[in-house]
């Protein structure tokens, strides 16, 4: 192949850290995982409601789909308190950072995030030719504010994107530190606030993003998702909230028409309609998550704070050989890729089961100094 074919943005993007499927697990390690914690699933899986409906749907599979989505943006609408067409929908919230990132981004373009950070905020605005500043979280992590800050004040962004509570390391910005960017971002730059783990959020640690958002000059958008803690991360849904009809109309020709396609539409209203088992699966994460954090505390392993459905942590030797080591344990952990965490790893919540069979599999091994 010519090798001039490939655009350089492109061809120099460090592949997407994915956690690993089932069955490839056990085609490559000839045994079954005891343990899948590497990609922040919901181990309870979705509500009952979600599978009936699926089935429902899937009568009708020979058309297209609504491009529009106007049926789930209209609930998302009802759930929100936003209007419909500041709604947008895609094939999970990666699919909503490409076609904004393909909607505003222009080649030499300035982007600013937090590190470490979910890789598509870095990775969707290198595929556009913008650069990207990424600011270290504090070492007691708390939110780099004047990192952040200063990031901005040198060459004002394009897009200004971090996820809160964060992934990958579990912290949740404060009201303050919010305001206190807000404050300081120049008023052209589209603020990107990712809440793909809002549901997991303690209530004192829960505000009004939005009403921020909205209380300032910037334009913005808010992405959340239906992986997460509705459990429908096989399906792929997420969804935008946006300052203006504008920006989801333009975003709109930047996405696949139908890129979310019936069945996933069908679960994703289903989950909508039953908020008592999103909350008990929600409680059930937070109390995993505390056992978790305890028993490597324990164990010896520094911790990041975290309001999310995962625990990141320090393994005190190259995190990749730590997750292999597990591997052949039968638990999958996400060692950290990305400069300078590359000693840690993030491991999700699973059932009590999942979370001891990683406890007591991580007690077996050299724990750390």
């Amino acid at each position: 192949m010519n090798p001039d074919l490939i655009r350089p943005e492109i061809a120099a993007l460090p592949t997407y850290n994915a956690g690993l499927a089932l069955d490839r697990f056990r085609a490559h390690y000839g045994i079954d995982c005891q343990a899948k914690l590497d990609s922040n699933e919901n181990p309870a899986g979705p509500c009952p409601g979600v599978v009936e409906a699926i089935r429902e749907e899937a009568t009708g599979i020979s058309r297209y789909p609504d491009a529009g989505n106007a049926d789930l943006r209209g609930d998302l609408a009802d759930a929100t308190g936003a209007s419909p067409d500041r709604i947008i929908v895609g094939n999970g919230s990666e699919d909503l950072i490409g076609a904004l990132f393909r909607t505003v981004l222009r080649p030499g373009d300035h982007v600013v995030t937090i590190c470490p950070s979910f890789g598509l905020h870095e990775f969707g605005a290198l595929a556009c030719g913008a650069h990207v500043t990424k600011v270290p979280f504090e070492a007691d992590w708390s939110f780099p504010i004047d990192g952040l800050i200063h990031a901005m004040s040198k060459e004002a962004p394009r897009v200004l994107i971090f996820s809160s509570p964060s992934n990958p390391a579990g912290p949740a910005i404060s009201p303050s530190d919010f305001d206190a960017v807000l404050k300081a971002t120049p008023p052209e730059t589209l603020v990107v606030f990712d809440e793909a783990y809002l549901e997991y959020l303690d209530a004192d640690a829960r505000f009004d993003a939005m009403g921020r958002l909205a209380a300032g000059p910037n334009p913005w958008i808010v992405l959340r998702t239906f992986s997460k803690a509705y459990g429908l991360a096989g399906i792929r849904v997420g969804y935008g909230i946006a300052c203006a009809p504008e920006l989801v109309a333009q975003m709109m020709k930047a996405r696949n028409p139908f890129g979310v396609n019936a069945l996933a539409v069908a679960a994703a209203r289903a989950a909508l309609r039953d908020p008592d088992y999103l909350a008990q699966s929600v409680q059930s994460a937070i109390e995993g998550r505390a056992a978790l954090t305890a028993g490597l505390t324990q164990t010896g392993f520094a911790c990041a704070p975290s309001q999310t459905n995962f625990v990141f942590f320090d393994t005190g030797q190259t995190a990749t050989d730590f997750a292999e080591a597990l591997r052949h344990k039968g638990v999958l952990i996400k060692p950290w890729l990305e400069e300078p965490y590359t000693s840690w790893a993030r491991v999700t919540v699973g059932t009590a089961r999942e979370n001891q069979y990683f406890l007591d599999a991580v007690a077996s091994m050299h724990c750390p100094a």
